[in-house]
């Protein structure tokens, strides 16, 4: 093998599963939360595979995630208020 691996953590994660419906689409998503993120959840669309990774105060930032998770643009206000709900405020990190 000519890989050599740098880093392996083995952590248990807090995964939650979201089925939800607006009035035209349909979303599947999976939101989990892991130490290695600075905590920033990874939110992934199972319809794409596309994950992102958001907090609280990313919600604003619709051009960084709705294309990403697929989000209709009729649904993103209805997403900012999910995720304000559902999504952990990001605490301070120092990175380094």
């Amino acid at each position: 093998m000519k890989l050599e691996i740098i880093s392996e953590k083995n952590e248990r994660q807090n995964l939650h599963y979201f089925c939800l419906i607006s009035n035209n689409h349909r979303y599947d998503l999976t939101i989990g939360y892991s130490e290695q993120f600075f905590g920033k959840a990874m939110v992934t669309s199972i319809q794409s595979g596309k994950m992102v990774l958001l907090c609280q105060d990313d919600t604003h930032l619709d051009h960084y995630w709705a294309s990403k998770l697929g989000i209709e643009a009729e649904d993103i206000p209805d997403f900012q208020e999910f995720f304000g709900l559902v999504l952990q405020p990001q605490p301070f990190h120092e990175q380094y």
